[in-house]
């Protein structure tokens, strides 16, 4: 069977750790890679040979901020189809009506407790065999103050 790649970009080495600890409890059938910035992640994006199941992108990062990646990124034919889930720490309104405005799948603030992590990530990737909108929505339903479908 093969894997689906799933890619974070996100320039916290603390928040990739804690993504890649939540993604090893998980099945092979998902492999996380990761980039620290927007630049290096579209740089990854057009050397891949196939496109990722599923883009995890952190709202704040230095120079190519989330923002502005997740514009590039939807601006670009090749990538404008991709999912995309704006992850952030912040639960404010106007980052949550940026990332639907923008293009963005969802909006997830980022947990502190591990348990949630996996909660969420287990859920979102179960639904990338078919049913990912349907999981979005039933994550929404279990986490309503930390996410956010559009």
């Amino acid at each position: 069977m093969k894997t689906r790649i799933i890619l974070l970009i996100d320039d916290d080495c603390d928040d990739i750790a804690f993504f890649k600890e939540a993604f090893a409890e998980m099945d092979d059938r998902f492999t996380l890679i990761c980039a620290d910035g927007g630049a290096k992640a579209i740089q990854m994006l057009n050397e891949m040979d196939s496109a990722p199941a599923l883009i995890f992108l952190d709202a704040g990062m230095p120079m190519i901020n989330g923002w502005e990646c997740l514009k590039l990124l939807k601006a670009e034919s090749r990538f404008a189809s991709y999912p995309i889930i704006m992850v952030s720490t912040s639960p404010l309104s106007s980052g949550i009506e940026k990332a639907r405005d923008l293009g963005a799948l969802a909006y997830m603030i980022k947990p502190w407790d591990f348990k949630e992590l996996v909660f969420m990530i287990k859920l979102i990737c179960a639904g990338l065999d078919g049913a990912l909108q349907q999981n979005l929505l039933d994550l929404e339903l279990a986490m309503p103050n930390h996410f956010f479908v559009f």
